[in-house]
């Protein structure tokens, strides 16, 4: 398949990973239809905290690639028309009393990397993050870790995309044969290309999605806390704590070969003691309780390109950093499809990489 100009492609799921690459196919001259049966926002994308955040999210062997993920953020956003309330924040690490501390390490680690980073004094928390608990004496400050509004950027690729032409279709995908792609419902439509953004669903469409393991996570939001400033993500051992317009977002569990995305206030518990342990003034405060289902494949990178299966192309797997890696994998995946170069991220991506595996 060479040219988008006069291409019909499907993208099935409609996260972060789908949503992209539906507004950049539209917007290269494809003809694209976004299929989801959920509900907007009622994803693992919209259950996250949106975080971009390569520093606290990678070992030293893969920030290089994550943080030029991110780094295509700032160009994609302002192409939205829309506030993601997108902010290059920061992160700083607490070691919590009680756990093991691993400021120490995380430093050592971020200086290979050649990351920015430098050690905050009690004073330095107190500025940047009110609130905290009296206990909580230093932290490690990175400015590489940025963030967004999930729900709200999701909605402005939403727009983006309708906007630009995609057709919107509220069907699961069935599968792709002889240039028609079918839907849940049996309606069928004429396309080029199924591109599977699915995350851990749409697992019969493509052989290669056997190599994907379903990851549940809890999320608790607390809309008493509502805050539109530069603060700073807070992460732990234990979790993480994120500043958002709708909420202070203490995420998330990592609950491995769980594909179940109904929230269990057992699994969730330590999250509500996280919160309080960081701010005691959330002791007894309400809170939204979420869940989603994220992938990943075994070695923590996505795959992206072609599937084996014929007029199947995936973009599938980012496991947490779905958000992170949205605008990178929707260039790569309108570059495959214009028979173009996906840049230099390919193999590492590639889908055929577990073949001799």
């Amino acid at each position: 398949m060479v040219g988008l100009a006069s291409a019909r492609v499907v993208v099935a799921g409609a996260g972060a990973l789908g949503a992209s690459i539906a507004l950049v196919l539209a917007r290269a001259g494809g003809s694209v239809v976004l299929a989801d049966p959920a509900a907007a926002g009622a994803n693992a994308s919209g259950v996250a905290a949106g975080m971009l955040a390569p520093a606290f999210e990678a070992g030293p062997e893969q920030y290089a690639i994550l943080a030029h993920a991110r780094d295509a953020w700032p160009a994609f956003a302002a192409t939205l028309g829309s506030d993601l309330g997108f902010r290059r924040s920061g992160a700083v690490w607490i070691d919590l009393p009680g756990a093991e501390p691993r400021l120490g390490t995380l430093a050592r680690a971020l200086a290979a990397a050649g990351v920015a980073h430098q050690q905050w004094d009690r004073s330095a928390l107190d500025r940047a993050a009110p609130g905290l608990a009296g206990v909580l004496h230093e932290g490690l400050f990175t400015p590489e870790d940025w963030r967004l509004e999930p729900r709200a950027a999701l909605a402005a690729l939403r727009g983006a995309a309708t906007d630009a032409g995609v057709e919107l279709a509220p069907q699961g995908v069935a599968g792709i044969a002889r240039g028609r792609v079918a839907f849940a419902d049996g309606a069928t439509t004429g396309a080029d290309a199924l591109v599977l953004a699915t995350g851990a669903a749409g697992r019969h469409l493509a052989p290669e999605t056997r190599l994907l393991s379903p990851i549940k996570g809890h999320i608790l939001q607390y809309a008493e806390t509502r805050t539109d400033d530069a603060r700073p993500m807070i992460r732990t051992a234990r979790g993480y704590a994120t500043p958002a317009r709708d909420g202070l977002r203490v995420g998330a569990t990592m609950e491995p070969g769980v594909a179940d995305s109904r929230v269990d206030p057992k699994a969730a518990a330590p999250l509500g003691q996280l919160a309080v342990d960081l701010y005691p003034a959330l002791d007894g405060a309400t809170f939204l309780l979420q869940a989603g289902v994220r992938a990943a494949t075994p070695d923590e990178w996505p795959l992206v390109g072609p599937s084996s299966e014929p007029g199947v192309w995936l973009a599938v797997g980012a496991r947490r950093n779905g958000w992170l890696l949205a605008p990178l994998v929707a260039h790569m995946t309108a570059a495959y499809l214009a028979g173009g170069d996906p840049g230099p991220y390919a193999k590492a991506f590639h889908p055929s990489r577990f073949a001799a595996s």
